[in-house]
């Protein structure tokens, strides 16, 4: 099962004036619907809990201004309700979906990553999409670092968590949504190809500018460098805007295409 295309949902894709877009999520899963129908078995990596907790829970911050504690509380009350968006939209196109929580802890165990990946490969082969995201609830690593975790395994983000998802289902493709166009060159043009090899001199390029960080470019590149080292072909498109995920599939240019 060469032909598994895993899609990675950023919280900028998913947000709206700090709000769940549930316009965006509507679009893109019809979208994602037609990537199956198309006969790509469909992995999903989706960020967005903390997100969707905040605006459950009426509080009046930004993710990023949220102390660790508020947000494991905003990710275990917003996981639930963005896992019952996710189903009930399915749902409606008739297509069953299945929820994977991990940590880099449970990636630490050998036998628990197999696990996982096998139980991911055995949700795919019925028809079922799994739609995974860290257990931001119950994650230790932005309080103490996380041990015995191979660097082949560890994510610091689910751009990460994508790429080690991709490579290990030995996918065929892994696309980025963010919410931007592409990867953009100094001038603010979107970079159409890039070759794996090429990727480490353009995080060198680009360190220094702002969407330089967590979560930024830099995580979307490193990402793509582990993917494509892995024989993943990778793509970076603004899920904002609709038809660019059908236009990947279809082989037409759509953002930045990375390949090995």
């Amino acid at each position: 099962m060469r032909n598994i295309a895993v899609i990675k949902i950023g919280t900028s894709v998913l947000s709206n004036n700090g709000k769940l877009d549930k316009e965006v999520l509507k679009g893109i899963v019809d979208e994602i619907t037609q990537v199956k129908n198309m006969g790509y078995p469909v992995v999903l990596v989706t960020s967005g809990a903390i997100l969707t907790g905040i605006e459950a829970l009426g509080i009046n911050k930004k993710p990023s201004a949220l102390s660790l504690r508020e947000k494991q509380v905003s990710a275990a009350v917003g996981q639930p309700l963005l896992m019952k968006e996710y189903v009930d939209l399915f749902a409606e196109r008739g297509i069953k979906v299945a929820q994977i929580l991990v940590t880099e802890e449970d990636f630490s165990i050998k036998s628990c990553f197999n696990n996982f990946i096998r139980t991911t490969r055995a949700l795919i082969q019925n028809g079922i999409i799994p739609i995974i995201n860290e257990n931001d609830a119950i994650s230790v690593k932005e309080l103490v670092n996380v041990l015995n975790v191979s660097n082949l395994v560890r994510f610091g983000d689910n751009d990460r968590l994508s790429a080690i998802i991709s490579s290990n289902l030995k996918a065929s493709r892994l696309v980025i949504m963010t919410d931007v166009d592409g990867v953009l060159d100094e001038k603010g043009m979107i970079i159409e190809k890039l070759r794996s090899n090429e990727i480490e001199s353009l995080i060198k390029k680009l360190r220094g500018m702002s969407e330089y960080g967590r979560g930024g470019i830099r995580s979307k590149l490193e990402a793509a460098l582990l993917a494509t080292s892995n024989g993943v072909i990778v793509n970076i498109i603004n899920g904002k805007k609709r038809g660019l995920l059908i236009k990947v599939f279809e082989g037409k240019e759509a953002g930045t295409v990375i390949t090995p």
